[in-house]
């Protein structure tokens, strides 16, 4: 589902349906692999990704938890991370909290 066959290689890709699977805990296990804080934001890596499926992942945040993401350029290779804004990390802190590795509760700040 999250591969597409290219001639020569498979490509990682955002499924269509992301938002049916996109929980909390998934949103979670996401964040602690590929999530850090900046500052008094979040960000999560998502260099394998198009803008425009980054754009999406942001358009499925807003409109399954209410969360103000936007997509950035990384600049390395073209490639875009997520970052959560600041007036969205309470919310985002307190869904995916409980299902986070206390161990790793310091990528989220003092959130």
């Amino acid at each position: 589902m999250f591969y597409k066959s290219d001639e020569t290689k498979n490509i990682k890709i955002v499924p269509v349906n992301i938002e049916k699977y996109l929980t909390p805990l998934a949103l979670a296990i996401w964040f602690m692999n590929d999530g850090s804080k900046l500052d008094n934001r979040a960000i999560i890596i998502t260099n394998c990704f198009t803008n425009e499926e980054i754009c999406f992942l942001c358009e499925v945040l807003k409109r399954k938890f209410n969360i103000t993401a936007t997509p950035n350029n990384n600049g390395k290779n073209k490639s875009f991370i997520i970052y959560i804004h600041v007036s969205s990390m309470l919310l985002f802190s307190k869904l995916i909290k409980p299902y986070m590795i206390p161990s790793l509760y310091y990528k989220l700040g003092n959130y």
